[in-house]
This record gives structure tokens, C-alpha cells and sequence, in this order.
């Protein structure tokens, strides 16, 4: 989709230290959407090493879903980390945002592997009439990353990070708080690390 603010940074000029790989080379990632909605995918497109897939809840579409999921793999320069791939989104979305707010990045050590999780909070997207909640986990090991995004949107705002639902909207403002707290979980529980000879993958 072209109208989210996304990631395709593959070839985003950063620089970084090596890091330590892991013990098991990461295979592929398994995620686990939201049990708050029945989902529908989008997006499946993959050429070569890379992909994208993207999922809403059912009934939506890219361009009026409330909640966008996707999951991406790209190629980066070797010896980029997670916290560095996340910051450099988090440099592009300062760019298409009117105001814009951060948390993290954070680091999440799961079984070795290196990952950095972060949330951004555009008040407005220039150009589209809504601001967005977008919770991100970045992966890295080698020359690839695996991104997974969640992002939620709602009334655009002046300052990032605020509410600006109408009083006869106190149905949609629940419903938003109640997927906020479900897209933070998601981006730290339900993000599987794959390795060769894992069952569950």
C-alpha cells in the first residue's frame, strides 16, 4: 500500500557496528494476528528475498481500515541493527507527519536474536485526513530485516498523541483504546522468531 507511512528503507544510508549473530540463523518469522477481528489479507507479494503481506479487519480495505497489520522483509546493509533500522523509520515518518511523538525504540532479546520495538504517534499524515498509532518490531540478522508493523488510525489531531474524537463518537473512542492496547501486545507477544528444526514453525 502506498498511502501508510512504510518502511521500504532498504536502501536507507545508515551505518553500524556488526553485530553478534545468533546461534540458530533465523528461517522466517511467524506472526499471529489480533483476536479482536476476523482478518482479511491484502497484500502477498514477494520477489526474490524480499515480501510483503498486509491484512485488515474484514469488511475494510487498504484505504479505509481503521487497523492496517503488515509484515514486511527487505534487504539492508550488513551490520545494521534492530534500534538503528527503527530509528531510521522513525526519521522518515518525522518527515510525512505534521507533529509527531515517540516511544522507544526498546530492546526485546528473544532467544538471542536481536529485535528493537518502538511506537510512533503521527498527529496527521500530510496529504491523508487522519493521524496514526503505529507500533513496530524490527528483526535484523545479516543483510535481511523483518518488519511488523500495526498500525491504527484516527481523527487527525494539532499535537501527536492526543484524542480528538467528537462526543458522539464515544463508541469509535473505545473501540480505539481497546485496539491500542491490543497492537502493543501484538508487536511484542505474537511475533514468532523461526529457526531450522522449530516445531511450532
Amino acid at each position: 500500500m502506498k498511502n501508510i507511512i512504510l518502511i521500504t528503507i532498504a536502501s536507507i544510508l545508515i551505518s553500524g557496528c556488526a553485530t553478534t549473530p545468533p546461534a540458530k540463523p533465523i528461517t522466517s518469522i511467524k506472526i499471529t494476528l489480533p483476536n479482536t477481528s476476523e482478518w482479511t489479507q491484502i497484500t502477498n507479494q514477494s520477489d526474490g528475498n524480499k515480501y510483503l503481506r498486509e491484512w485488515v479487519p474484514m469488511g475494510s480495505t487498504g484505504f479505509n481500515a481503521q487497523w492496517l497489520i503488515v509484515e514486511q522483509k527487505l534487504n539492508i546493509k550488513s551490520g545494521v541493527s534492530a534500534e538503528e533500522y527503527i530509528k531510521g523509520i522513525f526519521s522518515l515518518a518525522r518527515k510525512a507527519c505534521t507533529d509527531i511523538l515517540y516511544n522507544g525504540p526498546f530492546e526485546l532479546n528473544t532467544d538471542g536474536h536481536e529485535t528493537s520495538i518502538g511506537r510512533f504517534m503521527c498527529a496527521q499524515q500530510k496529504g491523508k485526513k487522519y493521524g496514526t498509532f503505529t507500533d513496530q518490531r524490527i528483526i535484523t540478522q545479516g543483510t535481511s530485516a523483518y518488519v511488523i508493523t500495526s498500525e491504527l488510525r484516527l481523527p487527525s489531531t494539532i499535537k501527536a498523541g492526543v484524542l480528538s474524537f467528537k462526543k458522539d463518537q464515544l463508541h469509535e473512542m473505545q473501540s480505539f483504546m481497546k485496539n491500542q492496547i491490543a497492537s502493543t501486545k501484538f508487536v511484542r507477544n505474537a511475533v514468532n522468531i523461526c529457526s531450522s528444526g522449530m516445531p511450532s514453525c
